[in-house]
């Protein structure tokens, strides 16, 4: 199983039903250190974690729960801009649902599901933040001065798609009407008609949990909506049907006796996250430009990828994380050359990289590092989770039929893969070395 990432747990007093939480989370690739409060003071206890859980089902009144509040909001800056996320376990509803210093509050009953979900998301939100300060500064050094975007937009003019009829249509209407557009969708296949035709911020399931997991299959196997946040508003209990709709994607599952605010609260904060990484992508565009592009592919061209892997080096080091990159070489770009002429290699060239441009994910850098050589850096991302990646990418590529000036039909092309990750000082010219073999 990949290496998910690391979560310190601060609880005071384990409880079984979250140890076996823990548990789960560990079997799903995460690395858990659960310590009291105190203990975390010392900074040998728990290195550069990349979430923190507060448990406020193991705390004893109040006085804890405000010291663990005092502290999430102190560790929220502990990674500066990138900021690390801090969500918290409870079993209570409290007036404050999302204290300052929160990224979540998850309720029980837990799902294990659910919750390694939310820290992966979470996780993955501060790596792209991360990600865009990192690449605004790369750009900089090209001549580009581009502002920081603003990530604290609100939900102005959100439209959200409720799937499905019931008593309960009319609780989603008035917890989320006031600052939402709400589009109801009676059956599946109109949900689907209605995705088809226009963008949404949300999806709002509120139909039986067979049917939910259906319609979730349905929406995650479609590009254009696999991102989309899905909230599943249920009346149902029964842990194997809860597990197996987080399983199918679902973004969030709220009870239906919980409080209006709670299920508001909840498809908001969903929302929120989703216009965030949105933000997120645009920004990263601002930072293509003929000065930091391969004229030929479209990707970044090989001086901006030197310059920014190694930034991605000094930064995995810095936090030990792990960074992986992923080598293309086109095997048959040389003989394409020589049968119909350079023309015709860049013309497939320039398909191929319109292709990985949109394969890879916003955080990951793709660029061409010269010829037939095309990487991809991968922030915090390990050999084994780039590994189906890469595949991925490669399976596509190779069975794509492309056009080539000259040939007398379909070109299909084959890809020299490896995936390497960073030796104890090596530099960005040693890692591509390995990449694409000894001369690069």
């Amino acid at each position: 199983m990949s290496y998910r990432g690391r979560v310190l747990v601060i609880e005071e007093t384990p409880r079984p039903e979250t140890r076996r939480l823990w548990d789960g989370i560990r079997a799903d690739g995460w690395d858990v250190r659960a310590l009291p409060l105190a203990r975390t003071l010392d900074r040998g206890a728990v290195e550069h974690p990349d979430v923190v859980v507060l448990n406020f089902a193991g705390t004893d009144g109040e006085v804890d729960r405000t010291r663990y509040l005092d502290a999430a909001a102190r560790m929220t800056m502990l990674r500066g801009a990138r900021r690390l996320p801090v969500v918290a376990v409870d079993e209570e509803v409290h007036p404050d649902e999302r204290p300052i210093g929160l990224s979540d509050v998850l309720r029980a009953p837990w799902s294990v599901g659910h919750v390694s979900a939310r820290l992966g998301s979470l996780a993955r939100l501060a790596t792209m933040r991360a990600e865009i300060l990192r690449r605004l500064d790369t750009a900089s050094r090209f001549g580009l001065s581009r502002t920081e975007p603003d990530l604290g937009a609100g939900l102005a003019d959100a439209h959200v798609l409720v799937v499905g009829a019931g008593i309960r249509y009319f609780t989603i209407e008035r917890a989320l009407s006031k600052r939402s557009t709400l589009i109801g969708a009676f059956t599946i296949d109109t949900a689907v008609d209605y995705l088809e035709r226009r963008a949404f911020d949300a999806v709002v399931v509120n139909l039986p949990l067979e049917d939910a997991i259906d319609f979730l299959e349905v929406l995650r196997r479609n590009p254009d909506t696999f991102a989309l946040p899905a909230v599943v508003l249920t009346g149902e209990t029964e842990p194997r049907l809860v597990e197996a709709v987080h399983a199918a994607g679902a973004t969030d599952l709220v009870f239906a006796d919980e409080s209006e605010k709670v299920f508001s609260d909840r498809v908001e904060a969903a929302m929120t996250e989703h216009r965030l990484r949105a933000t997120l992508k645009a920004a990263y565009g601002d930072t293509r430009h003929d000065r930091t592009l391969d004229s030929v592919t479209g990707l970044y061209r090989r001086a901006f990828l030197m310059e920014h892997l190694t930034a991605l080096i000094d930064d995995a080091r810095e936090h030990d994380e792990p960074l992986a990159v992923v080598g293309f070489r086109l095997a048959e770009l040389a003989e394409i050359n020589a049968e119909w002429g350079w023309a015709a290699g860049d013309h497939l060239l320039a398909q191929v990289g319109r292709m990985i441009a949109r394969l890879v994910r916003g955080e990951d850098t793709a660029a061409r590092a010269g010829g037939d050589r095309l990487a991809i850096a991968l922030p915090a991302t390990d050999v084994e989770t780039a590994r189906p990646v890469a595949n991925r990418i490669a399976g596509i590529l190779e069975t794509t039929a492309f056009s080539v000036p000259g040939a007398p039909g379909p070109v299909w092309i084959t890809l020299d893969v490896a995936i390497v990750e960073p030796d104890d000082d090596e530099d960005a010219a040693a890692i591509l070395a390995r990449a694409f073999g000894p001369v690069v």
